[in-house]
């Protein structure tokens, strides 16, 4: 990795945001450096709070092309901000996508739950979040793992 792409890494998680974002800013110059730099923005941003300023970055990395891992990253990061935007709908469709395109990435599915609920779409919400956890119990909700599954298709049933 490119060394002044590491320092403005570093700087970053050193919480010192605007030195990583102006290294970052002058390496979206270079063309193979590009679309990390702007991730790399994206995530600065993020880590501030600064949604509007993270989603154009985000945009601008898948853009510029990334590899699968990178590209994963950024579509995740995106799809979080534009729900933190109040974006639900189209955070709703990249979740999607991004739940097809990496179906083992159970990280996405917590997310997407609180999409659909800012969607109002509470039953799909809970739906959601009762299969991942049926999908990936801990030693305490393990025993529950079939009814867990059970209520994430019917969370309304009643006896």
């Amino acid at each position: 990795m490119d060394t002044r792409l590491q320092a403005a890494i570093a700087l970053r998680k050193q919480g010192e945001h605007e030195q990583s974002r102006q290294l970052l800013q002058a390496l979206t110059t270079e063309s193979e450096l590009r679309a990390l730099a702007f991730l790399h923005l994206a995530w600065s941003y993020d880590n501030q709070g600064l949604e509007q300023e993270a989603e154009h970055s985000y945009l601008a990395a898948l853009d510029a092309g990334l590899d699968e891992e990178d590209r994963f990253e950024a579509q995740f990061g995106l799809a979080s901000t534009w729900r933190c935007l109040g974006k639900y709908q189209q955070a709703k469709v990249l979740f999607e996508e991004i739940m097809i395109a990496w179906p083992q990435a159970t990280e996405v599915r917590p997310f997407y739950a609180l999409c659909l609920y800012n969607l109002g779409e509470h039953e799909c919400a809970v739906s959601v979040l009762l299969a991942s956890v049926a999908q990936h119990p801990d030693e305490r909700t393990a025993p529950y793992q079939e009814v867990l599954r059970y209520y994430a298709q019917n969370p309304d049933q009643r006896w």
